[in-house]
């Protein structure tokens, strides 16, 4: 009886430690380095995509003069969000919900994401019209609070908006929407220019040791 209650725990772990989540970032999650360094996880699996029918908002209030804000996204008629779809395990998915402080600071969404195909300038936007479109079932965050959904967008740190383009680049998303990126208005009255870069430089000096 012992050896069977073993057996089924031994299979029950498998299978839990098996289960997989799709999750759309958008922010600051989208630079590789910050899922690997700075959060310690391990993505099975990335690639660029978009998120119909939703805007890029800086919603979720940080911290006056340092951070004053984080990304989120909210529904808007024929608006689209690039960004980065992972597949996580659940071990690290609910990892992402621990350090993005779900759900005070977010609430987990789910949404449909499409992945890009192809790396070129246009590539997200040309999925929208291709036959071999395909969606993915994912999750993703939102503002956690009404009050903070239905408020205006305060103005992030520069160093906190080099990190999002960062992700970008790297995945390659599409030319406009980096440039959109580059043209959103960051704050004037922080510190220096934030403390974002420098929290992942820090990271990844410190996983590079060990």
């Amino acid at each position: 009886m012992i050896k069977l209650k073993l057996i089924l725990f031994l299979l029950l772990s498998e299978l839990l430690h098996a289960l997989t989540y799709n999750y759309f970032a958008f922010g600051s999650n989208m630079a590789s380095s910050t899922m690997t360094n700075l959060r310690n996880l391990n993505p099975l699996a990335s690639s660029a995509a978009i998120l119909l029918d939703h805007r890029l908002a800086f919603n979720v209030p940080g911290t006056a003069f340092i951070e004053p804000s984080w990304a989120s996204v909210e529904p808007q008629k024929e608006s689209i969000v690039h960004g980065v779809l992972y597949e996580l395990t659940q071990a690290d998915f609910a990892r992402v919900c621990q350090t993005e402080g779900v759900p005070f600071a977010y609430t987990l969404q789910r949404c449909t994401a499409i992945p890009y195909l192809g790396n070129g300038q246009t590539a997200g936007k040309d999925i929208l019209f291709s036959e071999k479109k395909k969606s993915v079932s994912a999750f993703t965050l939102r503002a956690g609070r009404k009050k903070w959904r239905e408020s205006k967008d305060v103005a992030p740190s520069k160093s906190y908006l080099n990190i999002l383009i960062k992700g970008a680049e790297e995945y390659q998303l599409d030319k406009d929407y980096c440039d959109q990126l580059q043209c959103i208005p960051y704050a004037k009255d922080t510190f220096g220019e934030g403390t974002a870069e420098y929290i992942l430089r820090f990271a990844e000096l410190i996983k590079g040791k060990s």
